[in-house]
């Protein structure tokens, strides 16, 4: 688990920003899958810790959003297809090597900054 913190904490520095080149759908159901994968496929415990309870809450609201943009027959095609996707990049790139990890920053970085601009961004103990 410490070792999963310190790698989101770690991404989260990357200064470059990806591109998703996706229509907003896709890049919002791609990023909650990514989260998810990134953060344990397993929920954590809501109020265990506020920085997980923000990555969950993203997630959460990155496909709620996508859910309204779209339909459901949709998201969770492209769920699946996109965590498949993920499980197979990370095979192929052995990003499990601290030196292969720049691209899983991009994207983390890029998500983040697309939740937020979208305004679905989990809330912390700081929001009102």
């Amino acid at each position: 688990m410490k070792t999963r913190i310190g790698l989101i904490a770690a991404m989260c520095l990357t200064p470059v920003v990806a591109t998703a080149g996706q229509p907003f759908e896709e890049s919002l159901v791609e990023c909650a899958v990514l989260i998810e994968l990134l953060t344990g496929e397993q929920t954590p415990m809501p109020g265990d810790s506020a920085e997980m309870d923000f990555f969950v809450g993203t997630a959460k609201n990155m496909r709620a959003e996508a859910l309204r943009r779209t339909n459901a027959a949709y998201v969770e095609k492209t769920d699946a297809d996109k965590r498949q996707l993920w499980h197979e990049r990370w095979d192929a790139g052995q990003w499990d090597n601290p030196a292969n990890r720049q691209e899983l920053g991009e994207w983390w970085t890029y998500c983040f900054k697309f939740a937020d601009h979208l305004g679905v961004d989990g809330r912390t103990p700081f929001d009102k």
